[in-house]
């Protein structure tokens, strides 16, 4: 089976800073396009969605514009998530510009909420800003740590014409063994119709030398019976787990997480549910495979 790769980034040290990447070595060094090709044609990765890392501390503007610059050398990259202001005055300007370019392959945004109180995703100035992503097609990825889930539900619920996709599974505090309260919120949230559920991040989010598969399966599982096949996707958060394993040991784990799972609902979740929920080109190789 062909893959989608719905999560990974891309970012250029050498051109940007991101402040944010001082605190992590591993990460603050460029990781180019040509790197990711090389990956991810030998894990069998035919599409790629690629997210911004502008919420590293650069302009998502600037970054976007090397985005599409480096998309435009590679086949994999079918979309772009780029970042977004979103509670923001001027988020209707930044809209406009994004429009303006002019480029199918920007299909969302994301602005990171991690860093950020636990309340700020239902504020009303984001779930104003959040709406307005109907109106210019654009979905909005969901970042952030658990304990934000609450007021996650909050802006799905206000904002039910915006398709929303959760990073990361929401970052369960897999390093802590503890499954609530983010099962009971991770239920509330995929309740809501308008929302799907990225399998990614997990490693990173597990004690990141010495994590096993049982330690993400609890978490996997919760997500799948919440979520159920449609609407939960791959992702390789691609360099970020380079930080506890790599791309290769994390798409073994969850190749033993998919044991026993029906060969449609591989194909949903490896390739088909990326391709419908991020409107992605189905010619070539990948639209023959679904």
């Amino acid at each position: 089976m062909r893959i989608v790769d719905a999560h990974h980034h891309l970012w250029d040290t050498r051109r940007f800073r991101y402040p944010l990447f001082d605190r992590v070595p591993a990460l603050n060094h460029p990781f180019p396009i040509g790197d990711f090709d090389q990956i991810a044609s030998a894990a069998g990765v035919d599409a790629s969605v690629c997210v911004e890392a502008a919420s590293a501390g650069i302009d998502g503007m600037a970054e976007l514009a090397w985005l599409r610059q480096q998309a435009d050398r590679s086949n994999r990259v079918k979309a772009i998530v780029a970042w977004a202001p979103v509670e923001q005055p001027e988020l209707p300007d930044y809209l406009a510009r994004i429009t303006a370019l002019n480029d199918a392959r920007i299909i969302g945004v994301r602005r990171s909420f991690e860093f950020e109180a636990q309340d700020f995703p239902s504020r009303p100035e984001v779930v104003r800003g959040v709406c307005r992503l109907a109106e210019a097609g654009l979905s909005f990825d969901l970042v952030l740590f658990h304990p934000s889930l609450k007021a996650a539900i909050e802006l799905v619920r206000q904002c039910p014409e915006v398709s929303f996709i959760l990073d990361h599974l929401g970052k369960p505090p897999i390093r802590e063994h503890e499954l609530q309260p983010w099962s009971i919120r991770i239920a509330e949230l995929a309740a809501l119709p308008n929302v799907v559920c990225k399998i990614s991040g997990m490693t990173t989010e597990a004690e990141q030398k010495s994590w096993t598969v049982d330690d993400l399966a609890p978490y996997f599982h919760r997500a799948v019976e919440c979520f159920g096949w449609d609407r939960l996707l791959f992702g390789s958060d691609w360099p970020v787990c380079n930080r506890a394993g790599g791309y290769d040991r994390w798409l073994r784990a969850v190749e033993q997480l998919l044991a026993g799972v029906a060969a449609a609902d591989r194909t949903k979740f490896f390739t088909a549910n990326a391709v419908r929920i991020y409107r992605l080109p189905t010619t070539g190789r990948i639209g023959r495979e679904m």
